[in-house]
């Protein structure tokens, strides 16, 4: 066996070599159609059957049989022990050429420089007539090899295009499964399911389209639960959850199929009635609705009962815009709200007017906060002691495009109401503070800033970390910040005030109680505060030096304040003698229109940074 290895390339010998006889044209012919053919057979099977037919007929030929791996199988038992027999010798062969292992059997490997795909075997009748053929067969086996090679790559690439459709097409349901989870939660309210405000305008912009088509009316109605934030503190939000989720299911069963109930805010839903003939049929389904909600129902074993107020408004009698429609309903709600609650109102120009520029107002306001529609005025502040300048109070005004400037009268309780005046608070907090930071660095000594803290800015929670965070942000000293509250909010919670001004007194800022004397609080509260000022309200200031009452006020807060350690600052100072009798009772900073206007942060500067001329004196 090893002799017929070795001598593999004698074997391949030309024609008419040792006196053998010249191949077939008629053969040769046939053998280069069989090597052309190869290709064009549609699969292994045909491909080996085709061979070893075309091959028989080659002169001095016995037997003919292809083994293509995995794709044919021996004919008898003796064809397949030789098959095994030799494969391991085709494995290590090196030259694309055939081995022998006696005159009568000749094997071809099926193979190409990096695969093996099986061997050719051909059983000789005629040594001397097959010799001349034998390169032929070797030629033929290679281009069986590449054949199976290119297929085998071909099938491993339609392999790879299949995954990668397949692997395409599941990433595209994927995809489109996760974009509509996607749509639905960017459309619906996580809580009850309802549509949100989005899907809300698009159903009631659809719904006015077609009742302009159709000539029918729409009805937009504003629902909100009365009194649930009560409900929300005195059983928790988990049960206030459950109620809206049963609130928001015994809507939806009394509207129609292609009516819609959208949940707008934390306890307000919007109902649209599309398609209606007239107004009448609107108003049984809102006593119907207004009957459901109120129905008892039991949640974690407590009865509640959960009424609610009702504002409605039609297209196309009350406008045909859908922005406009709804500011109507919410309205005509609020106007069910101030008359009693647990009722239904229609919206009526007349009467829903203030509310409606109330409103609008508000939302203007909310767009002036986040867009820089505000700008801080500052009260320059005068150290009688010193008769110098000793900071500023900070103070808010609005911008209005159309208004123009908007005094804080105007517009602060709609902040507080609205809960507005968080964010505003702390807008005017950060441009005070960067404000001090350009005296700071203009070299301009003791000057601080006073800035006001509404009652729900102290109670809101974060009013330590906000002041924190400002500070560090802004980086200027603690001591020129100061923190005005009202004698008015210390009452709501004596205890957690007091916690929060001993926390705020860390930060290293002052703090002054405003307007003391109008507030109802006792002089022993007072007492245990740790607060830096009193701040003399204007009231009694007007008429200090007219009014024996006034100035005795007057008197009393400043020998209060003494006593406990704190200085004392009058607002509201208006003319010399006020001045010069504060200044006699040791009051010790003054501020008001006697020294300047509130001015813009640019005049403030300007004031602050020289000396005092005044206009009285001892």
């Amino acid at each position: 066996m090893s002799r017929q290895i070795n001598s593999l390339q004698n074997e391949m010998l030309p024609p008419n070599v040792n006196g053998e006889q010249a191949p077939n044209a008629t053969v040769l012919g046939r053998l280069l159609v069989i090597q052309q053919m190869l290709d064009a057979l549609p699969n292994e099977e045909r491909m080996g059957e085709f061979a070893r037919r075309a091959l028989m007929t080659v002169p001095g030929v016995a037997d003919v049989y292809v083994n293509i791996h995995g794709h044919t199988v021996p004919p008898n038992p003796d064809m397949e022990d030789l098959c095994k027999k030799y494969e391991q010798a085709l494995q290590d062969l090196t030259t694309l050429s055939f081995v022998t292992t006696s005159p009568a059997i000749h094997f071809f490997p099926l193979r190409t420089e990096k695969n093996t795909f099986g061997l050719l075997l051909v059983r000789v009748s005629d040594e001397s007539l097959l010799n001349p053929y034998l390169g032929f067969f070797s030629n033929i086996c290679n281009a069986i090899g590449i054949v199976l090679e290119t297929r085998m790559y071909q099938a491993k690439l339609a392999r790879a295009n299949e995954s990668l459709r397949q692997a395409r097409d599941e990433l595209e349901v994927r995809v489109a499964e996760r974009t509509r989870e996607l749509e639905y939660l960017v459309t619906h309210d996580r809580l009850t399911d309802l549509p949100n405000r989005i899907l809300l305008i698009d159903r009631l912009q659809h719904a006015l389209a077609s009742a302009r088509r159709n000539e029918r009316m729409v009805a937009v109605i504003y629902l909100d639960l009365d009194n649930f934030t009560y409900v929300n503190t005195g059983l928790g939000t988990a049960c206030g959850d459950e109620i809206l989720k049963e609130i928001a299911h015994r809507l939806s069963s009394q509207v129609r199929e292609n009516d819609t109930v959208a949940r707008i805010g934390s306890d307000e839903f919007v109902i649209i009635l599309t398609s209606l003939e007239n107004k009448f049929y609107c108003g049984a389904r809102l006593t119907a609705i207004l009957t459901a909600v109120r129905e008892p129902m039991t949640i974690d074993g407590n009865d509640i009962i959960v009424t609610c107020s009702i504002g409605a408004c039609f297209y196309p009698l009350d406008g045909d815009e859908h922005e406009l429609l709804l500011r109507q309903a919410n309205a005509a709600m609020h106007r069910a709200k101030t008359t009693g609650k647990a009722g239904i109102q229609f919206f009526a120009e007349s009467r829903d007017s203030a509310v409606i520029e109330r409103m609008q107002l508000e939302a203007e306001l909310r767009k002036a906060i986040s867009n820089g529609g505000l700008v801080v005025h500052y009260q320059p502040k005068l150290d009688l002691r010193a008769s110098k300048f000793c900071g500023a109070e900070a103070l808010v005004r609005w911008l209005h495009p159309v208004k123009g400037l908007i005094q804080p009268s105007d517009f602060i309780p709609l902040a507080e109401e609205s809960m507005l005046i968080i964010s505003l608070g702390e807008w005017v907090l950060m441009q005070a503070c960067l404000q001090v930071r350009i005296w700071q660095e203009a070299g301009i000594e003791g000057a601080a800033v006073a800035v006001n803290l509404s009652v729900k800015q102290f109670c809101d929670g974060h009013i330590v970390e906000i002041v924190r965070k400002v500070l560090r942000d802004t980086g200027i000293a603690p001591w020129r910040l100061e923190l005005e509250i009202t004698e008015s909010s210390i009452m709501h919670d004596l205890n957690y005030v007091i916690e929060l001004m001993h926390e705020l007194k860390q930060l290293g800022v002052s703090i002054s109680i405003d307007d003391f004397g109008t507030g109802y609080s006792n002089l022993s509260s007072l007492r245990i505060l740790p607060a830096d000022k009193l701040k003399i309200d204007k009231s009694f200031v007007h008429e200090i030096d007219t009014m024996q009452n006034a100035a005795a006020v007057a008197l009393a807060v400043i020998a209060f304040a003494k006593s406990m350690g704190m200085r004392v600052v009058a607002e509201g100072v208006e003319t010399a003698g006020q001045a010069k009798f504060l200044h006699q009772h040791g009051c010790d900073e003054i501020q008001g229109y006697l020294i300047s206007r509130p001015v813009r942060a640019e005049q403030a500067q300007e004031l602050i940074s020289r000396p005092y001329v005044g206009a009285w004196s001892d």
